[in-house]
């Protein structure tokens, strides 16, 4: 499920359902049915994506601005564009993203990391990422377990040539990822290699948050309570501002996985 609509009654005009009727339409695509819920039903080829505008419309209403629409729209299409056939031409560009446990993920392959979200795995492809089926790896001849360590070795790759940006507060340090796909910030916090990439500056284990997809704050174990007590403000801002938004939980990564240790009330 995305990030849509509120189709909520009714006489009074809806200008980001009636935008993204117009932007979809366009584009070749149409609206099939619409729920009493207000969910948005879409059929792309053997899918039926379950659509929410509630996010974007948060967004539109906090500054006016087209492109949440459009951006839904640009993510709804990558579904149109036909995944590699082969393998071999699909594997370099498999990673994973993070998305919120209350998504339709339908046959969609994830695993939950937390209570509150789980990674998926995405081709690159045009610019935009497509989710990944189990029948889609069905016809390419690979497990799960194959496709896991593809995007492992991909994220990888890529940490290989991302910055960890480092703000000091009264001689602490507080990590940010500068990735060029900046969808994959959050993303990148699961490659294996990230352990070896910030244990001088953060030593291991270390915390994390990732309230949104696209920003993250790193933190060491031994500055724990230092940065739990002044970023919380932050952390809740970017979450309810965000029309991607993830979990308000403090993570902690170790040898045997990601823990949430805490949480930070929206309201």
């Amino acid at each position: 499920m995305f990030g849509l609509f509120g189709c909520k009654d009714n006489k009074k005009k809806d200008f980001v359902f009636d935008e993204f009727k117009s932007q979809i339409e366009s584009n070749g695509m149409k609206i099939d049915s619409v729920d009493e819920t207000g969910l948005i039903y879409i059929s792309q080829g053997e899918l039926t994506l379950k659509i929410s505008l509630d996010n974007v419309r948060r967004n539109y209403e906090r500054d006016k601005d087209k492109t949440h629409i459009s951006d839904l729209v640009q993510t709804l299409l990558s579904y149109s564009i036909e995944l590699p056939k082969n393998w071999a031409d699909a594997k370099d560009d498999i990673y994973i993203s993070l998305f919120p446990n209350d998504f339709d993920f339908q046959d969609f392959i994830h695993r939950q990391i937390t209570d509150e979200f789980s990674k998926v795995y995405v081709h690159s492809g045009q610019d935009k990422f497509s989710w990944i089926t189990k029948k889609k790896i069905e016809q390419w001849g690979v497990t799960e377990t194959d496709l896991d360590n593809q995007a492992n070795n991909n994220a990888d790759k890529l940490l290989k040539h991302t910055t960890i940006s480092l703000d000091t507060i009264e001689n602490r340090k507080l990590g940010l990822i500068e990735a060029e796909h900046t969808t994959l910030k959050g993303a990148l916090l699961f490659a294996p290699t990230m352990k070896e990439k910030i244990k001088t500056d953060f030593g291991f284990p270390f915390y994390a948050v990732i309230p949104v997809r696209d920003f993250c704050y790193i933190f060491s174990e031994k500055d724990f309570d230092f940065f739990a007590e002044r970023i919380g403000k932050v952390v809740v801002n970017e979450y309810k501002q965000s029309g991607y938004p993830i979990t308000t939980e403090i993570l902690k990564f170790t040898d045997n996985g990601v823990q949430a240790v805490g949480k930070y009330p929206v309201e």
